[in-house]
């Protein structure tokens, strides 16, 4: 059975790419970009946000100022919190699993969001508390796809009591979270419409977490190693 489960929060949590995209255009608008001189956005969910920014304007020379991207992301990330403090709803069926889970296994986030916003967001949703560790943007020097913050969320977990990686299940919403969590030693289940291209990156796929329960879960997962 499966006895520990690492959610991020974006995409997985709850739904907040339509949010995250406004911000994010705000705050190119605000530095003079229209969304129509943009490149298309990919999917951005579980990036940090000075990449998606990067990425958004990779045709852009501006793509090789650090500084001014990092700008952009830390005002982006400004609007993105204040929309979430507004209000913000979780994901169809992620309070069910959560409340159904914390009796009989250990939960965390790990996430490319700041504390703050998740923070604000499991306050909302009155699930504080529920999570034994949440490590958030700030914690780690390299957000998804590096494996860093999966890797500082174990070791946390260890401190506390051992954790065994075979029985432990990482929820992303698409490829990096994915090969981050992979990276890490955990099997991972991608919790988005199907994509052929992220069948690779994950041990399993579904397209939300309505109706999903630890014995449903476990039974898409052979005990294995992530590899």
């Amino acid at each position: 059975m499966i006895g520990s489960l690492f959610f991020e929060v974006e995409g997985v949590l709850a739904g907040t790419g339509a949010l995250r995209r406004a911000a994010l255009l705000r705050a190119l608008a605000e530095e003079g970009f229209a969304s129509a001189e943009l490149s298309d956005l990919d999917d951005e969910a579980g990036y940090g946000t000075r990449d998606v920014v990067r990425r958004a304007l990779r045709h852009h020379a501006i793509a090789s100022d650090e500084t001014a991207l990092t700008l952009i992301a830390l005002r982006a990330d400004r609007h993105f919190s204040a929309l979430v403090h507004a209000g913000i709803s979780l994901a169809p069926g992620a309070r069910e699993l959560v409340t159904h889970a914390i009796s009989t296994c250990r939960l965390a986030i790990v996430t490319g969001l700041a504390r703050t916003t998740v923070d604000a967001l499991l306050s909302l949703a009155e699930l504080d508390g529920a999570f034994e560790v949440i490590v958030a943007a700030e914690d780690v020097a390299s957000v998804k796809p590096s494996p860093d913050g999966y890797r500082k969320a174990i070791e946390r977990m260890h401190r506390r009591r051992l954790l065994e990686l075979r029985t432990a299940l990482a929820l992303e919403p698409g490829a990096a979270g994915a090969r981050a969590a992979r990276a890490a030693g955990l099997r991972c289940a991608i919790v988005a419409p199907f994509r052929a291209e992220s069948v690779a990156d994950a041990n399993a796929m579904l397209e939300s977490l309505v109706g999903e329960t630890l014995v449903t879960l476990d039974a898409m997962l052979p005990i294995e190693a992530a590899g």
